[in-house]
């Protein structure tokens, strides 16, 4: 059992050494301590950060400015320029339709797109740039019979 003695320091004799402080200070000691300790601080303070320059540092900053524009400039993709006529002239449009058939896309689908309609406008100028006979639309129109469309509601 564990009993506990409890007492009051104020109830005790005072010649008991629990009663007596343990320690003293020097005379004075408290007085001067501010003062000791602003004179320790102020001495331990640390230099300001100084960096120097130098040619070896300008030549291998601009070595690294360099490095890192050429590898942007490499790995940039090029830009593409729009493909001219005579390239596409030797493309026939069997394959030009077996193309758009392979990417899924319907020629119906096609013809009624707006983007279509918007790029034309209401200037028929660019029609002109498609070097399309009227000849060859009215055959293609006859070609196809109007009622094998399927009404699309418009």
């Amino acid at each position: 059992m564990n009993a506990k003695n409890e007492f009051r320091l104020d109830e005790l004799p005072p010649e008991h050494p629990l009663r007596q402080v343990p320690f003293t200070a020097p005379d004075g000691y408290f007085d001067a301590l501010p003062s000791r300790v602003q004179a320790h601080v102020t001495r331990k303070s640390r230099p300001a950060l100084s960096i120097s320059w130098s040619w070896q540092r300008t030549a291998a900053s601009l070595a690294g400015v360099s490095l890192i524009a050429f590898l942007v400039w490499q790995t940039l993709p090029q830009r593409q320029e729009s493909i001219p006529g005579e390239a596409l002239a030797g493309v026939s449009n069997q394959m030009i339709a077996a193309y758009l058939e392979e990417q899924g896309v319907n020629a119906y689908e096609l013809a009624d797109s707006q983007q279509l309609h918007y790029s034309l406008g209401s200037d028929t100028t660019a029609i002109e740039f498609l070097n399309v006979n009227p000849v060859d639309i009215q055959q293609h129109i006859k070609e196809y019979n109007v009622q094998d469309i399927p009404n699309r509601g418009s």
